[in-house]
């Protein structure tokens, strides 16, 4: 008759559940048997970490240690520290000084509206190209630009007897006769920056 609050434990829910199952549904049969289930679970585990905390369990007289020389290095990292850093400071740089008359200077190009006659192709590009590096090196494009660059004849639109020749940058697309362009006068040579059309 001890074991019988054990016995009732385990019988109790056998029985209980076939009788919930045919009179309730499954859902609530299920419930409760899985209930049982981690509540047997969690006894069972609380057990064996009892008897391991206390020393009481049949695993915990079998550990061995092992007998190591110490670490010779475990005790400088352990005590490693820092030594303190004191912070070096430098005076800044004196600034240098601007003339006045570069503060005040504003350079301005003077822009153009210009229509596009006809594009220069073949040798005649070639040589409009050669002679924008030997005049504009520093803004005319490298020779391995040249094809993605345009060369254009255009006249003025408020003056159409006058003519200009400028370059085209890829950024702009492929441009055909006809296309209305704003054009820079940069000192001998004229670039086109934006596409009126």
């Amino acid at each position: 008759m001890r074991n019988f609050p054990a016995l009732l434990r385990v019988v109790l829910p056998a029985v209980i559940a076939p009788m919930l199952g045919g009179c309730l549904g499954g859902s609530i049969a299920q419930q409760l048997a899985s209930t049982v289930a981690v509540h047997a679970a969690d006894r069972i585990t609380a057990g064996v970490v009892e008897s391991r905390t206390l020393g009481t369990g049949s695993g915990r007289d079998q550990i061995l240690l092992a007998d190591r020389a110490p670490d010779p290095y475990w005790d400088d990292f352990v005590t490693a520290g820092f030594s303190p850093v004191t912070p070096q400071v430098e005076p800044l740089p004196e600034p240098a000084p601007v003339p006045a008359a570069a503060a005040n200077t504003v350079t301005a190009t003077p822009l153009l509206h210009v229509e596009i006659w006809n594009l220069l192709v073949g040798e005649e590009k070639r040589a409009f190209l050669e002679a924008a590096r030997r005049l504009d090196a520093a803004r005319a494009p490298s020779p391995e630009e040249w094809p993605h660059w345009q060369v254009a004849a255009g006249g003025l639109l408020r003056e159409p007897s006058q003519s200009v020749t400028f370059l085209i940058p890829p950024a702009l697309g492929r441009l055909a006769s006809g296309a209305r362009l704003v054009v820079e006068q940069a000192g001998e040579l004229h670039y086109a920056r934006y596409v009126l059309d």
